[in-house]
């Protein structure tokens, strides 16, 4: 008999080719872009235009063709291997029952079963091929099914445009193209029924039934050639619930009107991994008995509870495909940013992303008592994509289940306050495991960000600072000014300067004075003041908020008038 083990790993063959072929398409079109980078011009990329995008059609006949070439031996291949699980194996059966077995070859019945259904599955991979798509989201919650072609002419022609007429950087256009591919991944549609899938499940769907016929006709003539009309129904744990008449012995009718034969959600209905096999009373040993069959049950009924959900055996078995669905989009992600020369920042986390979900993969797994079926997550074809393990841990758990959201705001806040800010992994340690630090820079964000978007708050005269030198070394950190000398000790204490090193001290406030909104106070009669706070880092690992008073003069210079530290409360 063929098991259900050996039913499942049936189609991978096949699954796998049309993920290579989904890859090797993904990968044109972000070559495509990646080509754009190079033009600066909205008319050069008109005079380049059909140089990027055209012969998109002809590549994806020419993919088509190769896949088509390669899996029609791979289908030849695979039912010959459930002609010999079904039939020959049974050879011993019928030597000692009739001793009437036609050696496979000679058996001219089931050659012409299996050859009409090789030729069923060839053309319905045919017809997968050519009903190939993406679906776009068009927002608002609307799905759009774009064939291939229409996608290469008229969403990667927007992308393009979108980076040569700088509407939206080119980072910016490869992350939204590069979540299309993966999100939507290489579809088919029905258009009669409007039913779409994607092409690797539609692949395998059209492969199992043609071995669910393949194996029903041969077991079928298996126990007409007996003369017996019993059948064994294999049993697999994970079942759906409705599948409960896995392991037992029926009739042909019982076949039918208890196990929902020729049902699309009965026996070896829709991704049913179940098959029948003909018994033979006095020769034949069931594989399981009623007692096993009743504990094996129970087993499946049992509920695990991960992350405070409960799963059963067959909740537990839909969830693990999810996730390795999850996992194969997003090594695609990966891979098609690492392609595409994305930003360091956007590879780091779609890699993070990945090994957080197979970490759970594996933790769920474990809590389940399932084995990994981590070759439906390899079959992509895209080999390793990660070389080292180390990434998840440079992230907190929060901002890896956060991840998209934590980088979009570590962007936002990156082109505010520049290369400072420091690595996409040190921002998310201090987000989440610094309170302190996080405050600060929140805060820094937001001043800096005001003077961005109010560019008249700037400080008058930037060119024209004048910050004297004694107001630190006879004010500050020297003289007899107890309150200046009380200011300094403040710098000191929170920010390491101080008499040895002030000149530092002096030329970041200079240097700072050009970020923050400078907010007019009055004049007293020998200029303009105005007062700014300004955050700065010192040398102890904590910044300050750090208040610095400005006159405004009529000579065009501006001159530092004070400074001090002021605690904060936000």
């Amino acid at each position: 008999m063929m098991t259900p083990e050996e039913k499942g790993s049936l189609p991978i063959r096949v699954e796998k080719l049309f993920y290579e072929l989904q890859d090797r398409i993904f990968s044109d079109i972000v070559r495509r872009i990646r080509k754009t980078k190079k033009i600066t011009s909205t008319a050069d990329y008109q005079i380049n235009k059909l140089l990027l995008l055209g012969g998109s059609t002809e590549f994806i006949e020419s993919q088509l063709k190769e896949l088509l070439e390669i899996s029609d031996p791979e289908i030849w291949e695979l039912y010959d291997q459930v002609c010999d699980w079904e039939y020959v194996r049974n050879r011993e059966a019928y030597e000692q029952i009739n001793g009437n077995f036609t050696p496979l070859e000679d058996n001219e019945t089931i050659r012409k079963w299996s050859n009409a259904i090789v030729k069923q599955t060839q053309n319905e991979i045919r017809n997968l091929t050519q009903s190939m798509g993406m679906t776009v989201d068009m927002g608002g919650g609307k799905v759009v099914f774009t064939p291939l072609a229409t996608y290469y002419q008229k969403y990667l022609d927007r992308a393009c445009m979108d980076i040569v007429t700088g509407s939206f950087d080119y980072n910016t256009v490869l992350r939204r193209v590069v979540k299309e591919l993966s999100s939507s991944g290489l579809q088919v549609i029905d258009y009669a029924s409007g039913w779409k899938n994607r092409a690797p499940v539609a692949a395998r769907r059209a492969i199992l039934t043609g071995v669910s016929q393949l194996s029903a006709q041969i077991n079928e003539q298996v126990a007409k050639d007996l003369n017996t009309d019993k059948y064994e129904v294999s049993w697999h744990a994970g079942h759906r619930p409705s599948h409960w008449w896995g392991g037992r012995v029926y009739t042909y009718q019982e076949l039918q009107s208890i196990c929902g034969l020729g049902d699309g959600d009965g026996l070896c209905g829709w991704n049913c991994r179940h098959s029948y096999y003909a018994f033979l009373e006095g020769f034949s040993a069931r594989t399981y008995t009623d007692e096993q069959l009743a504990a094996m049950e129970e087993k499946e009924q049992n509920v695990r509870t991960y992350q405070g959900k409960q799963y059963n055996a067959y909740q537990a078995s839909q969830a693990q495909r999810q996730m390795e669905t999850t996992m194969r989009a997003q090594r695609t992600k990966v891979r098609q940013l690492q392609q595409g020369d994305g930003s360091k920042d956007d590879i780091l986390a779609a890699k993070a992303r990945y090994l957080n979900t197979l970490h759970q993969y594996q933790a769920f797994s474990r809590k389940m008592e399932l084995p990994e079926q981590m070759e439906r997550v390899y079959m992509d074809g895209l080999g390793r994509v990660i070389t080292d393990n180390r990434i998840k841990g440079m992230f907190p758990q929060k901002m890896v289940d956060n991840m998209q959201k934590d980088l979009n705001q570590y962007k936002r806040y990156k082109e505010v306050l520049g290369d400072s800010i420091g690595s996409l992994a040190k921002f998310g340690q201090m987000k989440y495991n610094d309170s302190e630090m996080w405050k600060f820079l929140q805060l820094d964000y937001e001043r800096q960000k005001e003077l961005k978007s109010h560019p008249e708050l700037k400080l008058p005269n930037l060119e024209n600072l004048v910050v004297s030198d004694t107001k630190f070394t006879k004010y500050l950190f020297g003289g007899e000014n107890e309150r200046g000398l009380a200011k300094g000790k403040a710098f000191s204490d929170r920010l390491g300067y101080d008499l040895g090193n002030w000149k530092e001290l002096q030329k970041e406030i200079c240097e700072r004075a050009g970020r923050y909104p400078a907010y007019y106070r009055d004049n007293n009669g020998y200029g303009d003041r105005y007062e700014q706070k300004i955050i700065i880092y010192g040398k102890k690992g904590m910044p300050a908020n750090v208040v610095v008073g400005w006159m405004a003069r009529q000579d065009d210079t501006t001159s530092m008038s004070s400074t001090y530290i002021k605690e904060i409360k936000k």
